[in-house]
């Protein structure tokens, strides 16, 4: 059989589908007066031209139609989460089981945050986000050491241990930027060309 299916309630039905021998994975739910399908393998999220090998082909599954039709879902109302036609369908419901979805403004940012950077900048960044957690820790050592406070009380082991955890992540942070970037001095006020 290369269709399976298991309801989970009312309003979700989790799908899985063999397409050219591998399983792919779907949720079919109910969300805002329509059902939408989604995919929930990387592979077809990543690559719109497989999703739309793959959806087109779940469609015309028979068994896939025969489910439908028992659910009294009508395949003409059927929704995709993801744009199978090509184009950006400013209507389209986002995917997915859960209710909290990512804002596209925020993902936008984040994107073109990540476009505008290189991997040794984003990288210098959380160095620097790192080393200023240590700095808070070791101060905070300082400062329950100060109140005779030391190895052995419980607090101030855990206090240490995780500045231990930042120190080392500093260190293998630190080895992965390239010697003989700009960066290596952590100086992130230059401009990228």
């Amino acid at each position: 059989m290369d269709f399976t299916f298991e309801i989970l309630d009312s309003s979700t039905i989790n799908i899985r589908f063999n397409y050219g021998g591998e399983w792919f994975e779907f949720n079919l739910f109910f969300k805002q007066e329509q059902w939408i399908l989604h995919p929930f393998d990387a592979s077809l999220l990543g690559n719109p031209e497989m999703s739309r090998f793959v959806i087109a082909d779940l469609l015309a599954n028979k068994p896939f139609q025969v489910m439908l039709a028992k659910q009294r879902i009508l395949l003409s109302n059927l929704r995709t989460s993801v744009d199978v036609s090509g184009t950006r369908d400013p209507d389209r419901v986002a995917g997915g089981r859960f209710d909290d979805y990512e804002d596209t403004d925020t993902t936008d940012e984040v994107d073109d945050w990540i476009r505008s950077h290189t991997f040794q900048e984003i990288l210098t960044q959380e160095l620097q986000a790192v080393d200023r957690r240590l700095q808070l820790f070791n101060s905070l050592l300082q400062k329950m050491f100060y109140e005779n406070l030391g190895p052995g009380n419980e607090e101030f082991d855990k206090v240490q241990e995780i500045a231990r955890i930042y120190k080392d992540a500093s260190s293998r942070m630190s080895g992965m930027i390239d010697p003989d970037s700009y960066l290596r001095d952590r100086n992130t006020d230059r401009k990228r060309f």
